[in-house]
């Protein structure tokens, strides 16, 4: 024996090394009965979506540029996008904007169980100008742009600008109830990934930010076109995809509404990562707060985070003044023991998602990201950035924020998509919800795609230089989605313990307070399959203040969602539970525009005092109001509170 060990000492040592290091780095798993007994209080009643026909064929990939032909499958793999909102006026997010791929449909319905309220509709795709088989859409944003009151439909796409679908004065809702509107003036070809709505410079209307991935005029959907696209130059540097854009809001009218492109506010180094998701919040606000009179013109604007495919994302400090946008990129700081890659801002990634949310209870809010962490595939990592408690931070401009992803259980899932934050139980303490899958099929192409990724970049912008990636292949498309809920601080999946399905590819994530119960539903967006609306019918869930926060429309008249406004509520055990008016953080799945303030289990007539923060053409404002659980309306600027709902949970065996 001991001459054994000593001819195989330093093999032995070797291996005793690396296994007690894959022992510190594997994240402790819970027991099976832990994970039940977590996800006990949860329950969920599926239900499948269907597009609307819109006159296309059902398929399962797309017609492609002849030079990308051979990789079709990959370049098939996004366009599943789902909303949930208000959209035919009844007082609730009862309504559902799916765009499914496999007929490029954008389909408007109601929620499953929600009533027959109105006949489900498809949008048409305008294509004046434009050919109609080079043109997808690629996500719905539900939001009121001319401020009538009346919820209007941004639809954006691959193969040309995107368009809003105005309400019009028809009271039958129906596709014929929406007028297209095209709101850039000049005729391009955008392939447009990422949407979201918010107030930038501070005017108190909303503007707009789009994340584009392949260049302007790439024709990545003409199977007839004679020149070829460019695929990125890097699997971790790429910085040549199309440019980013901001548009301000200008004007509008009942029929009408005017954006000025002020994309030239974005430095050369926001504008063109292959970007895949968006989020904006207000991130600077206890800095701002305290500082001089010199910082108090910038409160209440929201920060913007890029979630950039093949290279770094980028967080842009917002200070600007209407009319006037104006960024700073920020970065985390590395310590030593941090890999770069783990730095906010200097990340070699796939940014595939991104969410802020409410982890820590101190008021400050976290950001997730998705990348992709596919254990035996591509293990890279998915982020969860806390704040630092270092507010002066920002006055250096640098990002108080670490990754705490390992500690906290959430660094490795799968290949992912949208994530969301979401308080399922109303306990306070949010849940984490991911999209999973990228291509169901039979071959497994797994091999082949860890070459490419560790081969020469130089070679990659030339699809001929790319193994096949076509249908029938398989990479990562047998797996399920997640749904983490914290315990003692940590976040363990218990999706499959709650008998959810599996072996599916999605792609966006929504989620409202469809019923009126204060209870938030989930819908998932699906790539070439059928999308999914899971009903929260949780019987253990706490109660909840939910608000339906409004602004004073203008010029139009009416009242809309007040984007960007942020309700704070402190809880008995010190916890700070926060909300904001989301305006379409993500990647393909729109949250409904609503707050929503998880207390736990607290009695139906305790009064709270929650903090309302905002912003208009005015200025910053805060109001307090003292709310029970229950569903609301709230219009800012304006003292009457209306109750919509009493707060009622059907509680059931």
């Amino acid at each position: 024996m001991r001459a054994f060990i000593g001819r195989h000492a330093a093999k032995i040592a070797t291996c005793s090394v690396v296994l007690s290091l894959y022992l510190v780095a594997r994240p402790p798993q819970i027991s099976p009965e832990q994970r039940d007994a977590l996800a006990a209080g949860l329950k969920f009643q599926p239900t499948y979506l269907e597009p609307v026909d819109n006159g296309h064929r059902m398929r399962t990939i797309r017609d492609v540029n002849p030079s990308v032909r051979r990789i079709d499958a990959w370049i098939s793999s996004v366009g599943a996008g789902i909303a949930l909102a208000d959209i035919s006026g009844s007082g609730r997010p009862a309504d559902i904007c799916l765009v499914d791929p496999r007929n490029d449909s954008v389909s408007v319905m109601p929620a499953p169980e929600t009533g027959d309220r109105f006949r489900s509709f498809a949008l048409p795709t305008p294509t004046a100008g434009y050919d109609a088989a080079t043109i997808a859409p690629m996500g719905c944003l539900p939001v009121d742009l001319n401020e009538d009151g009346r919820m209007d439909l941004l639809v954006y796409y691959w193969g040309r600008t995107p368009v809003v679908f105005l309400r019009n004065g028809q009271s039958e809702l129906s596709s014929a109830a929406f007028t297209p509107v095209e709101i850039v003036a000049q005729r391009e070809i955008w392939n447009t990934n990422a949407a979201i709505a918010a107030d930038i410079d501070g005017d108190g209307h909303v503007d707009l930010v789009f994340g584009n991935y392949f260049r302007t005029g790439d024709r990545v959907l003409d199977p007839k076109a004679a020149d070829g696209i460019e695929m990125q130059h890097s699997m971790s540097r790429a910085d040549n995809a199309g440019p980013s854009r901001l548009l301000l809001w200008r004007e509008a009218a009942s029929a009408f509404v005017g954006f000025r492109d002020a994309s030239g506010a974005l430095a050369p180094a926001m504008l063109n990562g292959w970007t895949l998701a968006l989020a904006a919040r207000d991130l600077d606000d206890d800095f701002l707060a305290a500082a001089g009179p010199e910082f108090q013109k910038y409160r209440g604007l929201p920060e913007i985070y890029f979630a950039n495919d093949f290279g770094p994302d980028r967080l842009l400090l917002n200070r600007s003044t209407p009319g006037l946008p104006n960024f700073e990129i920020v970065e985390g700081v590395r310590g030593f023991a941090t890999p770069r890659s783990k730095v906010l801002g200097q990340d070699s990634f796939k940014g595939m998602g991104a969410d802020f949310g409410d982890v820590a209870g101190d008021g400050r809010p976290a950001l997730a990201v998705s990348n992709i962490s596919s254990p035996y595939a591509l293990l890279e990592s998915h982020f969860l950035f806390m704040h630092t408690g270092d507010s002066e931070a920002w006055r250096r401009y640098v990002a108080p924020f670490r990754d705490e992803s390992g500690a906290r259980g959430t660094w490795t899932s799968g290949w992912a998509w949208d994530i969301k934050f979401a308080d399922l139980l109303n306990s306070g303490h949010p849940a984490l919800l991911q999209a999973i899958g990228f291509l169901k099929g039979e071959r497994n192409r797994w091999a082949e795609l860890q070459e490419l990724a560790m081969g020469n970049d130089e070679g990659l912008r030339h699809p001929g230089f790319w193994p096949r990636f076509s249908e029938k292949d398989e990479l990562s498309g047998r797996d399920h989605d997640r749904l983490f809920l914290q315990k003692d601080g940590k976040f363990e999946d218990v999706w499959e313990t709650l008998k959810l399905d599996r072996e599916t590819v999605s792609r966006g994530i929504a989620t409202g307070d469809v019923f009126g119960d204060g209870r938030l539903s989930v819908a998932i967006a699906r790539q070439w399959s059928p999308s999914l609306f899971l009903r929260n019918l949780s019987p253990n869930a706490g109660r909840a203040i939910v608000v339906d926060l409004r602004l004073p429309g203008a010029p139009a008249g009416g009242t809309r969602a007040a984007i960007g406004a942020e309700a704070r509520v402190s809880l008995a055990d010190g916890r700070v539970v926060t909300s904001v008016v989301d305006g379409g953080s993500g990647h393909g799945g729109k949250r409904a525009p609503e707050i929503q303030l998880g207390l736990g289990q607290v009695p139906a007539d305790q009064a709270f005092n929650v903090e309302f923060k905002w912003r208009d053409g005015e200025g910053f404002h805060t109001r307090t109001a003292m709310l029970k659980p229950g569903r609301y309306r709230i219009t800012l600027g304006v003292q009457e509170t209306a109750q919509l709902e009493p707060a009622r949970i059907e509680r059931t065996p």
